[in-house]
């Protein structure tokens, strides 16, 4: 299918009238020119080449989706058992967040029901395996405000104690203060035993814990459900059915969960092929359009505050190399042009390669020893690649793209505010068996000028030696400026080269 048309504000340049110019692009990976449109067969068919077939044409609207790319719009997530680990503070975990701009970290994941908090110093329960206490609230705001990233954090619901949570949120607004995004309450709840089959024992008890916390800390925002289920399951439809009878929803986002692959069966096994599959991006957009229309109703945002490619803590030789990263760029930028406002990566700070579940194998971040895990020493995996590639996009609202190629191509446009346009281009094909492809993009404004970012690697099973503009992610958590290679552009049409299995990032300049 072609990439979805919304309507939306028509943007101020205008079209030339002197038809359309192609244009060349210097390819930075190999220094070859783009390829042109279709050339003259010679007159004698004898020993004549054949004539160069013409790229397919992207076409860029005037037209915009009037949704946005914005500096939150990616984030991170991790276990709540994480925060009770000295490391999760002290290490270089707040310089790999600089890196990725301002955005928000989610503290939740099945943990937040098996740690157990005190502000009294309280022997932890049988069931508790990390006990949470005020100091380790204000090591959270110490990583906030040195990253800059605001918080969302998670309170257990699954043992019932609505006072707790609430002064585990007094608590949280007291250390954190600005920095305290939400309090959310429980984790994918629709898979408790006692509200599965029962989403109205469920929405009593929510709402037993939203006036618990209150009453705690008068103000705070609260978010939920975070569901597992799709946004159209029958237990999310009823949170919110039941969200909206209220004078006003006590929700300030609407969340769920999404993992497009799983791994949770020893007959699983999902693949890269599967991966970077056309079925997984339909899916993802179809999840974010769901997710998008049920906050509508209650007039909140909606985020998928925990996701990655496979659950279940991840597929080794998948979820730890490079299509990895290719794939967090599209499903970064199809759930945001479909109308979700954040995209939470789920992961850890443990010791890579570490045993499932508590270490999970699509981590952007781990630590790569023992050593470096103690002392939170953490070094970016390739998804985390992924991630420094969406926020060299900048922020902006998405254009309108129709992209034949979308299939093995995938196109984005994302214009800012300053008129400046970026267009992504993220080829998912393996490059063992496919070349590159060229596009000729109907850009719909003229422009004077551009640059080009590119991420790449050896090959789509990669976990080392990936780059985005010619840079590595250095060990203290910095990226290096990235290297960007000038593109020459007069008109308002552009041929563009991009190898099988990396991505660009072109920046045009009206």
């Amino acid at each position: 299918m072609h990439q979805q048309v919304r309507s939306g504000r028509i943007r101020g340049r205008s079209r030339s009238g002197a038809g359309l110019i192609a244009a060349t692009l210097v390819l930075a990976a190999t220094g070859t020119s783009a390829a042109t449109a279709a050339t003259t067969a010679a007159a004698s068919t004898t020993g004549a080449a054949p004539a160069a077939t013409a790229p397919q044409v992207m076409t860029i609207a005037e037209t915009s989706t009037g949704t946005s790319l914005d500096a939150n719009s990616a984030g991170l997530s991790f276990e709540a058992s994480d925060l009770a680990l000295p490391a999760f503070t002290s290490g270089n975990l707040a310089a790999y967040l600089k890196t990725l701009g301002s955005s928000v970290i989610r503290i939740g994941g099945n943990t937040v029901d098996e740690t157990f908090w005190t502000s009294t110093g309280q022997t932890a329960p049988s069931w508790s395996i990390a006990t949470i206490t005020p100091a380790d609230l204000t090591a959270l705001a110490t990583l906030a405000k040195a990253s800059g990233w605001k918080v969302i954090l998670g309170v257990g619901l699954d043992h019932y104690n609505p006072a707790s949570a609430a002064d585990e949120a007094a608590h949280a607004v007291a250390a954190l203060g600005s920095s305290l995004q939400a309090i959310e309450i429980g984790n994918e709840p629709d898979l408790y035993s006692q509200y599965e089959s029962n989403s109205a024992q469920y929405f009593t008890d929510f709402q037993a814990y939203v006036s618990a916390i209150e009453a705690a800390a008068p103000g705070v925002p609260i978010e939920g459900s975070d569901a597992a289920g799709a946004p159209t399951s029958s237990f999310q439809s009823a949170f919110v059915t039941s969200e909206s009878k209220l004078s006003k929803p006590d929700i300030t986002e609407l969340t769920s969960h999404y993992y497009p692959l799983s791994d949770c069966s020893s007959g699983d096994d999902p693949t890269i092929s599967q991966l970077l599959g056309t079925t997984v991006r339909d899916d993802e957009s179809t999840i974010a359009t769901g997710a998008a229309t049920a906050a509508a109703k209650l007039g909140v945002p909606a985020v998928v505050d925990e996701g990655n490619s496979v659950v279940c803590e991840g597929m080794v030789g998948v979820s730890n190399v490079f299509a990895s990263a290719l794939w967090e760029i599209d499903d970064q930028l199809v759930l945001a042009r479909d109308g979700v406002d954040g995209d939470y990566m789920h992961g850890t700070i443990l010791q890579c390669n570490g045993a499932k579940p508590l270490f999970m194998y699509y981590t952007p971040l781990c630590a790569p020893t023992a050593a470096d895990a103690t002392s939170g020493t953490l070094a970016a995996q390739p998804e985390y690649y992924g991630l420094a590639a969406v926020h060299a996009i900048g922020t902006g609202e998405f254009l309108n793209v129709t992209n034949p190629a979308w299939a093995t191509v995938r196109g984005y446009a994302v214009e800012h505010t300053n008129g400046t346009m970026t267009v992504v281009l993220d080829d998912v094909q393996d490059p063992t068996s496919n070349g590159s492809t060229t596009l000729q993009l109907d850009l719909g404004a003229n422009f004077v000028s551009g640059e080009r970012v590119n991420l790449t690697a050896s090959s789509l099973t990669a976990t080392s030696g990936i780059t985005l503009g010619g840079q590595s992610v250095q060990a203290n958590g910095t990226l290096p400026a990235l290297t960007q290679t000038p593109v020459t552009v007069s008109g308002d049409t552009l041929d563009v080269t991009v190898s099988a299995g990396s991505a660009a990032i072109i920046t045009l300049t009206p």
